[in-house]
């Protein structure tokens, strides 16, 4: 099962009633199809950055859960057939992998020189004089 984080917005015109009736339907969607929901925040009443179906504000709720992906395809067909809902996101939440460690860089070591030296300076061409 994978995780998923939902949010959705509500008609803030709603009453209290109303507005908890859509949210248990919700709630009866996810745990009807299988999945399992972690959690339920009520954000409240917030204005919506555009009007949307002409509402300045909304009513979100962000939802936790865990479920299969046809638990979200039911989720969101709900979404879209109930009218109280005027706008949603799903998104499936994928595990944080540990970052691998950094390798540090070699430290530069000079060359140590040879015995024979270097040819490039050993050459006529670069002899003092």
């Amino acid at each position: 099962m994978n995780k998923y984080e939902s949010i959705f917005i509500i008609n803030p015109e709603l009453g209290e009633e109303k507005r908890k009736e859509v949210i248990d339907k919700i709630k009866a969607v996810i745990t009807s199809s299988g999945g399992n929901l972690l959690g339920l925040d009520e954000w409240g009443v917030r204005r919506l950055a555009y009007p949307v179906k002409g509402c300045e504000e909304g009513y979100y709720c962000f939802l936790n859960l865990e479920a299969i992906p046809a638990v979200i395809e039911s989720l969101e067909r709900n979404y879209r057939t109930i009218e109280e809902i005027i706008k949603y996101l799903s998104v499936r939440i994928e595990e944080r992998k540990p970052k691998p460690k950094k390798i540090k860089p070699k430290r530069y070591r000079p060359r140590i020189k040879q015995e024979y030296g270097n040819r490039r300076y050993e050459s006529r061409r670069y002899e003092r004089r």
